[in-house]
C-alpha cells in the first residue's frame, strides 16, 4: 500500500519538470540569449487576455516576406502597446502685433525726411490696418502634439489692388495692402497626419481722418467724453511746449510715432507723417522746445488734428467707419498697447510684462476657470470679466465669460482718467470680500487677491482662494476662535504714504508719480533694476515679480529703508514658533506650522492629498466643527500650490502663526508641542 503513493509522487514530479522544460524552450526560441523568467512572454495559448474581436494589422511591407514563427506570433511588450499616431493639425492664424521697439524682429523702420535718423513704427495686430503698411500674419497649430511641417497660404484682395503675400509657404508672411478694402487671407497647415482644415482672418484696410473730423463722440459718446481728460490727449500738444519742465525736455522728433495719430513716414494714408510731408511742417529744435513757447502754436492746423494720441491708434485707421460704417475692431491685447509701451529706451512696460504671470496667455488661470460653469471665476480669471466684474460687481450673470488673459486695459482704464494711472479702481476696493482700507493705488491688486469667502463659510465647506493677501495686508481674515489676532507692521505701513526715489540724491523725485502706492504696488513694483542688470524687466514694476522667474534672485529693493542689507526675505524669526526645537527663519517657521497643522488634520481624520484641494473631500464633506475650522486656515495661510505660506509669512508673519497655533490648540485640545506662542 505503501508503493502507490510515492509513484503518484513521480509521475507529479516528472510532469512539473517537463512542463519546466516546455517553458523554457519556448523562451529560447528566436533568442540567442538565456531567458529569464522576466523576460518569459506568455504565448496565446496561455495569456490571460482575451482574444482581440478585431484581425490584427498586416505587418509592414518590409517584413511580409518573412514567415513567421512561432514566437514571432507572440506579442511582446513593445508590439502590443499602441502607436503613437500624429494627429491632424488645427490651424491658427495670427495678425502679428509688432512693437515700435528695434529689438522686435518684424519692427517698420523708415527714415525721417532730411536726416539719416531711423524711425521704428509699429502694428496693433488688429484686423483694422493702414493702406501702405506691412502686416504681418504668423500660422501655427493648437496642440503641440499636431506640430505643423507645412504651411500654404492664399490671399484675396480688391480688385483694384495689387498686393502679395512675401512667401506662401512660410510659417510667417507679410503683405502690404496697397487700397482701401477687404483682404482676405487663408492657411491650411499640413503634418504627417494629413491637412487641417482652412483658417481665415479677414484684414480691413484704409486711412485716417482723426477724432475731431470723425466726429467720433457722436455715436461713442461716454468714450468721446472721457478721453480729452486723459494723458493721451494731450500728449504731443503739452510735450512739443516741453512738458512739466522745458528744461530738461529730451523731446525729439521719433517721438511722433506715438505721439501723433497715422504715423508711417512715407506712406500716404492721411496720417501725421502724411499731413505733415504735405504742409511742410518742420519739428523744432530741442532748443526751441526747452524754450517752452509757441511750438504749438506753429503746427499747422490740418497737422493739430492728427496729433496726440487719438482713437485711431488703438482701433486702426476709421475713415471708412465714418464713410459707410464699415466694422471697427477693439481688443485687449496687450499688444495693442504695447506698440508704444514697448517702443524701447524708456518705454519698455511690455518687456516687463512679459515676464508677468498676469500676461502668461497659456496659464490655466486664463485657460481653465472660464464659461457659464464657473460665472463665479471670471471677475479675475478673464481680462473682460474683470472689466465687466468692476463694472457690475454684485450681479455676476453681466460678467464676461471669456477665456481672456489680464492684460494691460484689465487694470487700465484707456478711455477715462477718473483714476489716477488711469486704473480701473483706486483707494477702498469696490468689493474683496469686506475688505474696506484704503488700499490706494494697490486697490486695483486686491480686488482679485484675496480669499474670496469668510470664517463662518467654513461650516458651509467653502474655504479661501489661493491667495489671501488683501486680508493679511489689511489685518482681517482667518477663523480666530474669539481671540484678538496678532498683525505684523506691513499692512500698515508699506506704501502707507508718497515714496521718495531712492537713486535720486537730492531727494526731490518720487516714485509712483508721488502718489501713495498702498503694500502691493510698493513692493511688487517697485522700479525695476537698472541697465546691465541681468535681472532688469524680470522684477519689479510692471513685471510685478519679488523673485526671478528662474528662483535665483530675490529683489529686496524695496525692503531696504526698513532692512538695510537685506538679500532675503526669509528674515530670521525671534522664536521656534513650530516647536522643532529651532528657531529659523519667518517662512521656514510657517511652513513648519503648517506640517504640524496638516498632520493633526490627518491624524483626526480628513485625511491630507497632495496638491490641490488638500484633504481628501469625502472626509472634508464629514468633518466636525473643529475641522473645518482647521481646514479654513490651513488653507488661507498656505495659498498657491507650492508656496508653503511663504508670501504670507511676508505679509503678515504674526497673524500667519497665532492662526495656525490655535487652528491647531482647538483641534488637537492642547497648544504646538515645544513651540513658542504668538501674542
Amino acid at each position: 500500500m505503501a508503493v502507490k503513493p510515492i509513484g503518484v509522487l513521480l509521475g507529479v514530479i516528472a510532469v512539473i519538470a517537463i512542463l519546466a522544460v516546455v517553458a523554457v524552450m519556448a523562451g529560447l526560441v528566436g533568442s540567442s540569449k538565456p531567458a529569464t523568467p522576466a523576460q518569459v512572454v506568455p504565448t496565446p495559448a496561455t495569456a490571460a487576455a482575451p482574444a482581440p474581436t478585431t484581425p490584427p494589422a498586416p505587418p509592414p511591407a518590409t517584413q511580409a516576406a518573412a514567415k513567421p514563427t512561432a514566437a514571432a506570433a507572440a506579442p511582446t511588450p513593445a508590439a502590443s502597446a499602441p502607436a503613437i499616431q500624429a494627429k491632424l493639425p488645427v490651424a491658427v492664424l495670427q495678425i502679428v502685433p509688432i512693437a515700435a521697439n528695434p529689438a522686435d524682429p518684424n519692427v517698420i523702420t523708415a527714415t525721417l525726411p532730411g536726416t539719416t535718423t531711423t524711425v521704428q513704427m509699429g502694428a496693433t495686430g488688429l484686423p483694422n490696418v493702414s493702406i501702405g503698411v506691412p502686416v504681418t500674419l504668423k500660422g501655427d497649430t493648437t496642440d503641440p502634439k499636431g506640430p505643423a511641417k507645412t504651411y500654404a497660404w492664399t490671399l484675396t484682395k480688391p480688385s483694384a489692388s495689387k498686393a502679395d503675400l512675401n512667401k506662401k509657404d512660410a510659417q510667417i508672411v507679410k503683405f502690404t495692402p496697397d487700397v482701401p478694402g477687404m483682404y482676405k487671407v487663408d492657411l491650411v497647415v499640413g503634418n504627417d497626419a494629413g491637412k487641417s482644415k482652412m483658417e481665415a482672418v479677414q484684414i480691413r484696410a484704409g486711412t485716417y481722418i482723426g477724432a475731431e473730423a470723425g466726429n467720433c463722440k457722436s455715436c461713442h459718446t461716454a468714450e468721446g467724453n472721457e478721453w480729452p481728460e486723459t494723458g493721451h490727449a494731450v500728449i504731443f500738444k503739452e510735450q512739443i511746449d516741453g512738458g512739466a519742465d522745458p528744461k530738461t525736455s529730451h523731446y525729439g522728433e521719433g517721438c511722433l510715432r506715438c505721439h501723433t495719430t497715422g504715423y508711417y513716414v512715407g506712406v500716404q494714408n492721411g496720417g501725421f507723417a502724411d499731413v505733415q510731408a504735405k504742409t511742410g511742417w518742420k519739428f523744432p529744435s530741442l532748443a526751441s522746445i526747452q524754450s517752452g513757447k509757441g511750438n504749438w502754436d506753429a503746427v499747422p492746423a490740418e497737422l493739430k488734428v492728427m496729433g496726440n494720441i487719438q482713437c485711431e491708434n488703438c482701433h486702426g485707421p476709421a475713415k471708412e467707419h465714418v464713410a459707410n460704417k464699415a466694422p471697427m475692431a477693439a481688443s485687449l491685447s496687450a499688444g495693442v498697447c504695447n506698440v508704444c509701451h514697448n517702443g524701447g529706451g524708456h518705454h519698455v512696460k511690455g518687456e516687463m510684462f512679459k515676464n508677468a504671470k498676469h500676461g502668461e496667455e497659456t496659464s490655466q488661470a486664463w485657460t481653465y476657470p472660464t464659461g457659464p460653469d464657473r460665472q463665479a471665476c471670471v471677475r479675475c480669471h478673464s481680462g473682460a470679466g474683470y472689466i465687466s466684474f468692476m463694472k457690475n460687481p454684485t450681479e455676476p450673470a453681466t460678467w464676461d465669460n471669456k477665456a481672456e488673459p489680464l492684460t494691460c486695459a484689465g487694470c487700465h482704464d484707456p478711455h477715462s482718467d477718473a483714476n489716477k494711472n488711469q486704473l480701473r479702481v483706486v483707494g477702498k476696493p469696490v468689493q474683496a470680500n469686506g475688505i474696506t482700507k484704503d488700499f490706494a493705488l494697490s486697490a486695483t491688486c486686491v480686488e482679485c487677491h484675496n480669499g474670496r469667502v469668510q470664517p463662518a463659510d467654513a461650516q458651509k465647506g467653502s474655504f479661501p482662494h489661493y491667495s489671501a493677501a488683501g486680508e493679511m495686508l489689511s489685518g482681517t481674515g482667518g477663523v480666530d476662535y474669539g481671540q484678538k489676532i496678532a498683525d505684523s507692521p506691513h499692512g500698515m505701513m508699506v506704501g502707507a504714504g508718497p515714496i521718495k526715489d531712492p537713486s535720486d540724491k537730492e531727494g526731490k523725485a518720487m516714485l509712483f508719480g508721488g502718489n501713495t502706492p498702498g503694500p502691493c504696488v510698493a513692493c511688487h513694483m517697485w522700479p525695476t533694476p537698472p541697465d546691465k542688470d541681468p535681472n532688469q524687466y524680470k522684477v519689479g514694476d510692471h513685471s510685478f515679480n519679488m523673485v526671478s522667474p528662474d528662483g535665483k534672485f530675490q529683489y529686496t529693493a524695496a525692503c531696504q529703508s526698513c532692512h538695510p542689507g537685506l538679500k532675503d526675505f526669509n528674515l530670521m524669526a525671534k522664536a521656534d514658533y513650530d516647536g522643532n526645537g529651532k528657531v529659523e527663519p519667518v517662512q521656514t517657521e510657517v511652513a513648519g506650522l503648517l506640517t504640524v497643522l496638516q498632520k493633526a488634520i490627518g491624524d483626526s481624520g480628513v485625511k491630507p492629498v497632495k496638491g490641490h484641494p488638500y484633504f481628501d473631500q469625502a472626509d472634508v464633506a464629514k468633518a466636525n466643527e473643529k475641522q473645518k475650522n482647521a481646514i479654513y486656515n490651513y488653507l488661507f495661510v498656505r495659498g498657491l500650490e507650492g508656496s508653503d505660506g511663504k508670501a504670507s509669512a511676508i505679509h503678515n508673519f504674526k497673524r500667519s502663526v497665532m492662526l495656525l497655533q490655535l487652528s491647531y490648540k482647538d483641534l488637537t485640545g492642547k497648544d504646538v508641542p515645544s513651540a513658542t506662542l504668538m501674542k
